[in-house]
């Protein structure tokens, strides 16, 4: 039976009163386990309940298989390492000298010196956050990134079993951010127990082996990725509505926000029917959204991205399984939804068999349409049929758009009229 390193068993942690209650999360060695949720939950009072800077009020926190209130504070600094939210600032020491820091837990007494083993460590650190070169700087004419990344070469340098992470990387550039993590997850692979408070959605997925949800007082859904950052939980805990994803390079989930919540049509809104696929109309649909029309869209195949913006934003679209050609009763009803729409916006998209009916279905409606891009031949999969439709709503009075801004002035006109 493996036994956690770290675990909250229906622990209620907070200051004076309770910020989060009857809190059960295990985290075991080779394990990271990512802490999400909106600002001011208690991710943070979750770490510092570990450290000592925030109280256990009822239930346990296990460390190493014991209660935590058994163990000194010099055995907890052995065990766990920690990175804060807000570094240090001001030392005027050297960078080196504030990671050995990290190695006061293993010292006797008030030993000066490090010996050959902290030393080994101290140099380890620096090599795995990539600071070497940092060594002899002085801490406080370092940048906040240097800092924050010395800061967990000190939380390393314990040689930890258990490492805390609160937003690891918020004071880091890309380059950095990536470095920091690929590191802290190669130490996790390699044995460590992490857990880490992210405020990043798809550097949670990415990184995670788990992820919990800190809402409400209390800890919801956890588990892998895929199971915990679902459009259902953003919306109830972030009040955000969401596309969920793949990321095509790491098969890692990615979270991509659409609106916030609450974001409706206004009250006697126009209605605008959007005629796109491929993702092509994602961006005027959140536009149209987010001015308050009342959008509607055409037949989309299920899994294109336009489907999928569309779920998030409640904009009513037909599905069909992917490939499918239109029917003759999916063209009849989307006729009838352009006549009785107030305008019609037509996006440039790869046309081909299975949806070139769209375009067939809102043809005559040309002088209450907006074409937004230039339908090329490389788009025209349909033998001409499409381009032929696209020409025929231009000279039909259809306004010309390049960009999804542009179209919603002409459509905010065509609505007006």
């Amino acid at each position: 039976m493996t036994v956690a390193i770290l675990r909250y068993a229906g622990a209620t942690v907070g200051y004076r009163d309770p910020v989060v209650s009857g809190v059960a999360v295990a985290v075991e060695a080779g394990e990271l386990v990512g802490l999400i949720g909106p600002n001011g939950a208690g991710k943070t009072t979750l770490l510092r309940a570990v450290t000592g800077g925030a109280r256990v009020l009822s239930g346990e926190v296990m460390l190493d298989g014991r209660p935590l209130h058994s163990l000194a504070r010099k055995e907890v600094a052995r065990l766990v390492g920690v990175l804060p939210q807000q570094t240090p600032t001001g030392f005027a020491f050297s960078a080196r000298s504030f990671v050995e820091m990290g190695r006061h837990a293993h010292l006797s007494g008030f030993a000066a010196t490090l010996g050959r083993a902290d030393t080994a460590a101290v140099d380890r650190a620096l090599m795995l956050t990539g600071t070497e070169h940092l060594a002899s700087e002085r801490l406080d004419r370092l940048s906040g990134g240097d800092v924050q990344r010395l800061t967990l070469a000190q939380a390393l340098a314990q040689e930890p079993r258990v490492l805390l992470l609160d937003e690891p990387t918020s004071h880091l550039d890309l380059n950095h951010r990536l470095e920091v993590l690929d590191a802290v997850r190669a130490l996790a692979d390699g044995g460590l127990a992490v857990l880490a408070v992210f405020h990043d959605l798809d550097m949670a997925a990415r990184y995670s082996d788990r992820l919990a949800v800190v809402a409400d007082g209390g800890i919801g859904v956890q588990g892998p990725p895929a199971v915990v950052l679902t459009s259902e939980t953003l919306s109830a805990v972030f009040g955000v509505r969401a596309v969920i994803g793949r990321d095509v390079v790491t098969g890692a989930v990615q979270v991509t926000p659409v609106v916030r919540d609450g974001v409706r049509p206004r009250e006697g809104a126009p209605r605008v029917l959007v005629i796109s696929g491929s993702g092509t109309g994602a961006a005027l649909m959140r536009r149209l959204a987010l001015a308050g029309y009342a959008v509607c869209c055409g037949v989309l195949a299920e899994g294109d991205t336009d489907a999928e913006v569309a779920r998030a934003l409640g904009v009513p679209f037909t599905a069909v399984p992917l490939g499918t050609v239109m029917s003759v009763e999916h063209g009849e009803a989307l006729r009838a939804a352009a006549a009785e729409s107030d305008a019609v916006a037509v996006v440039a998209t790869p046309f081909g068999r299975p949806n070139v009916g769209n375009l067939r279905a809102v043809v005559e409606q040309a002088g209450r349409t907006v074409l937004v891009g230039d339908l090329s031949p490389s788009l025209d999969f349909t033998g001409g049929e499409a381009g032929a439709l696209w020409r025929r709503m231009a000279v039909g009075g259809a306004r010309q758009c390049t960009d999804e801004r542009a179209a919603v002035a002409a459509l905010e006109e065509v609505c007006d009229r």
